[in-house]
């Protein structure tokens, strides 16, 4: 795969006629084997998250008593 070759100063004002503009995106290289790695890596932790760390169950125990007072009595 190669690098896109550079615009023109002319191309570049035919697209900025159109209403275009010149936009540049980095992204992690994943040919390399260290970055893929990593984010699989980190795709995994995401994916398996709520099944490893329990985070429903411990949201939903915050939660319960988080509405407690919601009916009026205490606080306000």
């Amino acid at each position: 795969m190669t690098l896109p070759r550079e615009l023109s100063a002319q191309e570049m004002a035919e697209l900025r006629a159109k209403g275009f503009q010149r936009f540049e995106l980095w992204l992690p290289d994943l040919r390399d084997p260290a970055i893929r790695a990593q984010a699989v890596a980190e795709a995994n932790r995401m994916a398996f998250a709520d099944e490893e760390d329990n985070v429903m169950e411990w949201i939903e125990c915050l939660q319960k008593d988080m509405w407690d007072h919601e009916d009026g009595e205490g606080g306000q």
